[in-house]
């Protein structure tokens, strides 16, 4: 079986479904009804029919981790929906630290909904392009793997080698990412040390 038949999943338009700004409820909602709207609005992700995308436990270790604020009264607001959906799209291929880190720095400064809102909705839209272009690259890369190899190699060498530099791209991408928290954790701490050295100037 050529590549190009096993991608034919691309072509699916639930495949990668996202969650757009107009469906997330503008109103707080109870732990239950989040875990409802979550695992609804983001099961194409699911590979197995019993997995679940969000369990009350993660949510509860979000908070406890301070990775998220604290919900009011019990109740969630709209821009906690829009960081739980950012830690899901994290935590695929960050360790939670790192996820952690990435969103917090985030939120600290920018925890309200216009500003959150407004955000969202750009990554949508960029995420958007991104997933045509990828799409048009995968089905690329698959016929010319083929084409260029078939004579020489077994379709099963041809899939594996497909996989192989599908997970050496993911790595790339997750390598980079680290690269720029640690770049920036660098940054934050020479800030602080300078900062620390001024106010003790300060004080002589």
């Amino acid at each position: 079986m050529e590549l190009e038949e096993l991608l034919k999943f691309l072509d699916d338009d639930n495949f990668l479904n996202q969650v757009e700004g107009h469906k997330i409820p503008n109103i707080n909602l109870y732990m239950d009804q989040v875990l409802t709207f979550m695992n609804e609005n983001l099961e194409c992700y699911k590979r197995n029919q019993d997995d679940k995308i969000l369990t009350k436990s993660m949510i509860n270790n979000y908070v406890k981790s301070n990775m998220i604020p604290k919900p009011e009264n019990k109740k969630y607001y709209p821009q906690h929906i829009i960081a739980i959906i950012y830690i899901f799209y994290l935590k695929q291929i960050l360790s939670l630290d790192d996820a952690k880190i990435v969103l917090k720095n985030y939120l600290d400064s920018h925890f309200n909904l216009e500003e959150m809102s407004s955000l969202y909705n750009v990554f949508l839209a960029a995420e958007k392009c991104e997933e045509e272009k990828i799409e048009s690259e995968l089905k690329e890369l698959s016929n010319s793997l083929f084409d260029n190899f078939k004579e020489d190699y077994k379709d099963d060498e041809i899939l594996f080698l497909f996989i192989m530099l599908l997970a050496s791209r993911a790595n790339t991408y997750k390598v980079i990412i680290e690269r720029l928290l640690d770049g920036r954790d660098k940054e934050s701490s020479l800030h602080t040390k300078k900062h620390i050295k001024k106010n003790k100037d300060t004080i002589k």
